[in-house]
């Protein structure tokens, strides 16, 4: 495939989604899209579906065939299916849709951006002209997360942002899912000598290495894809823009590498789950400095006690 996807929408119940992927997948399908469900990025999706709703669905297919044949082989294999034959299941028109629309479609909510006073963040296919004592990043997510426009990582980026414009700021930092590599850039970008960012996506991985080369920093950013769990060291600073729930699983391991008085963010927490998190941590001694919110989103920051 390599000028873009075949794309065909099919209206079906919830109950037949699963067996009308997979016959979807005996027809070629490369991947296969619920549509009409509320997701987010930090949200874990309830796995079950509604057998009561009717669910559109885009399946993919590699553009190497004529689109109006892709959709009369799906219709004939639907109709090989006993439990398939007696529904109505209406295809839509067969469209191509080339590589250049999904490169282009998510620029258009991503332009250059400050962040607190001094740090400012933008794409690649926008230019700026620094002003004195400001220091520019430049981010492309590609496949990763992490433009700086979600309230999650906007947060992040302001609390470190605050951290490394205050006294002593760290030497040294942890960046928990690392995504884009957006955190760990920004933090280098304000002075952060040492970095370790991690993400267990080899994607994510690969798209943080070519923005730390970008901007400058292969010396200071080391990416790895080691489990948390793996890695070694203490840092001054330890940021976690990751489920709410993954926060807590992985709070043993996070404050393992947190240095006696350094600091810890954590984020990627809806504001109905701070709660959790916060009691979640309460166990381990750190002190709960702030509580800072965007969007319906909670970041955390704490001090780990001498």
């Amino acid at each position: 495939m390599e000028n873009g996807w075949i794309v065909i929408e099919i209206a079906v119940p919830g109950n037949c989604v699963e067996l009308v992927s997979a016959v979807l997948g005996d027809c070629g399908c490369q991947g296969v899209v619920v549509e009409d469900r509320e997701l987010d990025t930090f949200i874990v999706p309830d796995e079950e579906l509604d057998p009561e709703m009717t669910y559109q669905i885009k399946a993919y297919f590699a553009d190497c065939r004529d689109p109006q044949e892709m959709s009369s082989v799906i219709q004939r294999e639907f109709a090989k299916i006993p439990v398939l034959q007696g529904l109505s299941l209406p295809l839509g028109e067969a469209a191509v849709v080339h590589m250049e629309d999904w490169a282009e479609n998510w620029k258009q909510n991503f332009s250059t951006m400050r962040v607190g006073p001094n740090l400012i963040v933008r794409p690649s296919w926008e230019e700026y002209l620094p002003q004195e004592g400001e220091a520019v990043i430049e981010i492309d997510p590609g496949m990763a997360f992490g433009t700086g426009t979600h309230g999650t990582t906007l947060l992040c980026l302001q609390v470190i942002a605050e951290i490394f414009t205050g006294n002593n700021p760290p030497i040294d930092l942890l960046d928990v899912g690392t995504g884009s590599g957006i955190l760990a850039i920004g933090a280098a970008a304000l002075g952060c000598q040492k970095i370790l960012a991690n993400d267990i996506d080899p994607v994510a991985c690969d798209v943080a290495r070519q923005n730390v080369l970008q901007n400058g920093f292969a010396e200071q950013i080391e990416i790895s894809p080691q489990p948390l769990e793996e890695l070694a060291g203490d840092f001054d600073l330890v940021v976690a823009n990751i489920l709410a729930e993954e926060n807590i699983r992985l709070k043993e391991e996070l404050f393992r590498h947190l240095r006696s008085g350094g600091q810890l963010v954590l984020s990627g927490i809806l504001q109905e789950k701070e709660q959790l998190v916060r009691d979640g941590f309460a166990e381990l001694p750190l002190h709960h400095l702030a509580t800072h919110v965007q969007d319906g989103w909670v970041c955390l920051l704490y001090r780990r006690q001498n």
